[in-house]
């Protein structure tokens, strides 16, 4: 593989203006090579020598130009999208797309390199709001197609898992999965909300999460949180 100058990672940054381009860039770390292009094209990544490709889809066109991209790009591509109103379909698409990371367009610098992280390891990473979605689509039998390619969840948490949550730990994962802050955790289990931050901490302990979305991602890869 070509080593691309001096710079460890180049990001290709897509957005239908230069103001929110240049919002979008500076989300991003130093000494990372951002490039940015206002349209969604296998060849424009192609030519740009990007590693990962960061996309605005601000529009269904765009949505549906970022499905077409992920279906022509070469295997191992970093793809991030920033979407709202997201449709079930689309992500169980773009996840069948290999998409390494969903979130919302206001997305924040945190959320940004934890994206980038993850496309650079090839993992996935999701948005709460994405997960819900997924969950309430009662998508299971629709994802059959990623587990045919090899994305064994069971065995995933058997080999991966350093510490096994407890059946509590669980239950509590999956409703932060749905969206659901401490207080609404806490009234739906009748636990403090002491309590419910206590174990959502030990969660991100055990899955060694520094952050809520870090852990709904965890939970999915390892099949603790069915979608």
């Amino acid at each position: 593989m070509d080593k691309k100058d001096d710079i460890s990672l180049r990001v290709l940054v897509i957005a239908g203006t230069s103001v929110r381009r240049a919002h979008l860039a500076g989300l991003i770390s130093r000494g990372v090579s951002v490039i940015c292009d206002s349209q969604i094209s296998p060849a424009r990544f192609a030519a740009s020598k990007a590693d990962i490709m960061v996309a605005d889809l601000d529009v269904p066109a765009s949505a549906a130009a970022m499905l077409d991209f992920l279906e022509e790009a070469p295997a191992g591509t970093g793809s991030v999208a920033l979407i709202d109103d997201l449709d079930a379909a689309w992500v169980r698409s773009a996840l069948r797309g290999s998409i390494n990371a969903v979130l919302s367009r206001d997305v924040t610098v945190e959320d940004m390199q934890l994206a980038l992280q993850a496309a650079e390891a090839g993992f996935v990473l999701l948005h709460p709001t994405s997960v819900q979605g997924l969950l309430q689509s009662n998508s299971i039998g629709q994802m059959g197609d990623i587990n045919d390619e090899g994305l064994d969840q069971e065995n995933l948490h058997r080999e991966d898992m350093v510490e096994d949550l407890t059946a509590r730990e669980s239950e509590v994962l999956r409703l932060v999965g749905l969206g659901l802050g401490n207080k609404e955790i806490a009234a739906r289990l009748a636990i403090s909300e002491h309590t419910a931050k206590f174990h959502i901490s030990s969660i991100l302990g055990k899955l060694h999460a520094t952050s809520r979305t870090e852990a709904v991602s965890v939970g999915i890869r390892k099949g603790l949180i069915p979608i």
